[in-house]
């Protein structure tokens, strides 16, 4: 049975899509065979807005309800307004973690579509320059997708309360970089550990 919604420590994570804009070779997925503590990650479909809330209870219960499965959620961005919408009605509190190319995918800006349901986001960056961006990560868009990143962290603070910048700590990676990236956009910063 695949997983749509998940507990890790005192947070909820919805799994929604496996569609992601990357395909970082070291992403844990390839490595753990789309497992994640005994869950099943893998969809043979997206579910429904109705069956993922379904799955999540009282939204309450949770620090945070997060949007992060094997896939990049914004991908399916009308299923995650749908969600949020009813989660914040339901007094809980919606965190993204994206790669931060649905602007680019979808070919429009999708943010001011999330005010107001998203509480929080995490944009990943895992690179200092294009070049090592597009080499560490195989963005579907290539080279130019190091600069879309940084420009949707920027325009995601107009309309989302919390917006941090996470670089995961691979080896080779200058995260401290990565920092001053996120502090020169006007955004938070946090270090990721390497899962292995």
């Amino acid at each position: 049975m695949n997983t749509i919604s998940y507990k890790h420590g005192n947070n909820l994570y919805l799994n929604i899509t496996n569609r992601c804009m990357m395909a970082c070779p070291y992403c844990i997925k390839h490595k753990w065979a789309n497992q994640f503590e005994g869950n099943d990650l893998k969809l043979d479909k997206e579910p429904t807005a109705q069956e993922v809330i379904k799955s999540i209870g009282d939204p309450k219960k949770y620090d945070e309800v997060i949007f992060c499965g094997y896939g990049d959620a914004l991908a399916n961005v009308e299923t995650v307004k749908d969600i949020s919408k009813w989660i914040k009605e339901n007094g809980g509190k919606v965190r993204i973690n994206t790669a931060g190319l649905a602007n680019r995918y979808h070919g429009k800006n999708i943010l001011p579509e999330l005010k107001g349901l998203v509480d929080a986001i995490s944009v990943s960056l895992n690179g200092t320059t294009p070049q090592e961006h597009n080499k560490i990560n195989r963005p579907m868009f290539k080279e130019e997708s190091f600069d879309e990143i940084i420009k949707f962290a920027k325009e995601a603070k107009k309309y989302i309360p919390s917006v941090t910048i996470t670089a995961v700590e691979l080896e080779g990676l200058d995260v401290s970089k990565v920092e001053k990236i996120a502090k020169d956009a006007g955004v938070a910063f946090r270090a990721r550990a390497y899962l292995e």
